[in-house]
């Protein structure tokens, strides 16, 4: 038990000093010390475990006010990738992510609302694609993260409430994944492309960003991730976030497969299709979707007390100005405190962020080693 218990909090410090050096991207050790709470030594052999695995960079002494000059470290953005995912329904994104979260290679396809599909052949053959043409070696690409709109439960492997890809009952992917993993020679980790999102945002604003962050993302669907106290939070029936079935009105009429009250308030077919046809939407719409979009927002603002609200850009390029412009003008009169509604600072938080959740696998078994 002893050796077990040892193992463990050398794997959980090895991790707890990779994410500093990635939040802050140079950085000392005896910064890293200090901010950890970890002696200097276990730093010095941390550091050293990860420059034999190549990594960490060296990055020469930084500057110093009185003493000796700090050596600076940074993680080696090409020292390992990952391929991200992110599919809607409509399309499919994906990309080629390094250990920093930069995306090197972005492709973009349409996609039929199939999830088995996607699983069963669609991703495998885009993802070969886009790893063969990188010129990146296929054994530094350390795995696959994809996101998708639904309820995706990780314990149990199988996915639910998500009407956009096809999912009208529950389907265990399990199986699905085993074959996909075959297929491409990595392992593949499936996610809500909410909690991706909020993953993508989190590592780009790094230690910027105080506090927490809900990351709203809209599409044909609604959705939240949730970032509290730094840490996602996903909830005991994986559904925190799932805001299109937040209900502010006893006449709801929801079916147990179709969207949600908000969702389905906000009329997102009907906002879409405007798109598609005049290629902006009314304004009487925008006007729908970014107020009721912004009470479902306020309520998870003020029942959290959280103050930074992000918006993905993803699709809203021909409204999105209107609807931020919106969410804030409601925002300020519903919330008691100040709230901070912005665009992604990220270009492709969900391909990133998923991405990242597969580095993040990779570096767990690294860690352990």
């Amino acid at each position: 038990m002893k050796a077990r218990v040892a193992a463990d909090l050398k794997q959980f410090n090895r991790m707890l000093v990779y994410r500093l050096v990635r939040s802050h991207g140079s950085i000392s050790r005896t910064a890293i010390a200090r901010q950890l709470g970890m002696s200097v030594p276990t730093v010095i052999k941390i550091f050293e475990y990860f420059s034999r695995l190549g990594i960490m960079n060296s990055d020469g002494e930084g500057s110093a006010a009185l003493g000796r000059r700090p050596m600076l470290s940074s993680l080696r953005a090409e020292a390992a990738y990952a391929v991200g995912a992110e599919y809607d329904g409509v399309h499919l994104s994906v990309g080629l992510v390094d250990l920093l979260g930069n995306i090197r290679t972005l492709r973009r396809f349409p996609a039929p609302p199939d999830f088995r599909l996607l699983l069963g052949s669609l991703l495998a053959e885009k993802v070969r694609e886009l790893v063969a043409d990188s010129g990146i070696a296929a054994g530094m690409v350390k795995g696959l993260g994809v996101g998708v709109p639904g309820v995706v439960h990780l314990d149990g492997q199988f996915i639910s409430q998500a009407p956009l890809v096809g999912v009208r009952e529950r389907i265990g992917y399990g199986p699905l994944v085993s074959g996909l993993e075959q297929r491409l020679g990595m392992p593949v980790l499936v996610s809500n492309d909410a909690n991706a999102a909020a993953l993508g945002e989190l590592a780009a604003r790094g230690p910027r960003l105080r506090g927490d962050l809900i990351f709203v993302e809209i599409g044909r669907g609604v959705g939240a991730g949730l970032v509290l106290d730094g840490r996602l939070r996903q909830g005991p029936g994986s559904a925190a976030g799932e805001i299109g079935y937040m209900i502010f009105t006893r006449e709801s009429d929801r079916s147990g497969d179709g969207p949600g009250w908000l969702e389905s308030s906000m009329d997102l077919g009907s906002f879409w299709s405007e798109i598609d046809q005049r290629g902006f939407p009314k304004p009487e719409s925008i006007e729908r979707v970014g107020r009721l979009l912004a009470m479902g927002i306020a309520n998870l603002c003020i029942a959290l007390d959280v103050r930074t609200v992000v918006l993905g850009r993803s699709g809203t390029e021909a409204f999105g100005d209107q609807l931020l412009d919106c969410m804030r003008l409601e925002l300020r009169s519903l919330c008691p405190m100040d709230i901070s509604c912005d665009f992604s600072e990220a270009d492709e938080p969900g391909v990133s962020g998923a991405a990242g959740l597969a580095l993040e696998a990779w570096l767990s078994d690294i860690c352990a080693g």
